[in-house]
């Protein structure tokens, strides 16, 4: 059975911060610093603006995937929380997330979409990349990069 993307509800809570934190941990331990996770507390909150969304792909009850979109200005949206369980990899998750955020912020007006992330996220990167987006910042901070990659829609 495939994975069913939808908007994050409540009950989501305890799998969405099991998903990131375990990644993170996992996969990021040395850029952990870089990345606040307080935001896992209060999602509802913190991606319940009216220019704002977070979604989940849930696959037999279980996140699998994760994305975040937050207004940054009028014209930009912040991209966050893009993450897909290891082994979901490579079975279309990232894009559909992807896509679902570019469908988002076109509908809600923006003019951009705004990525950051550090170049120990290499898939994630290579997924914006093909969907367009392009670098422009990178900056070396406390011996890795972060790279600032923008989508005009």
């Amino acid at each position: 059975m495939r994975g069913i993307l939808r908007t994050y509800e409540e009950k989501d809570v305890k799998g969405v911060k099991e998903l990131i934190l375990g990644i993170l941990t996992k996969e990021y331990p040395f850029d952990r610093s870089a990345y606040s996770d307080s935001d896992l507390d209060k999602i509802s909150e913190v991606y319940g603006g009216k220019n704002d969304a977070f979604f989940v792909i849930a696959d037999n009850g279980e996140i699998v995937g994760t994305v975040g979109v937050k207004e940054e200005t009028r014209d930009d949206a912040l991209l966050r929380r893009l993450f897909v369980d290891l082994k979901h990899r490579k079975h279309g998750y990232g894009t559909e997330l992807l896509e679902k955020v570019i469908e988002f912020c076109r509908a809600k007006g923006y003019k951009r979409v705004i990525f950051r992330c550090t170049d120990r996220m290499a898939d994630a990167m290579k997924l914006c990349m093909k969907k367009l987006f392009k670098e422009t910042e990178s900056l070396e901070v406390g011996g890795f990069k972060i790279h600032k990659l923008d989508l005009a829609l």
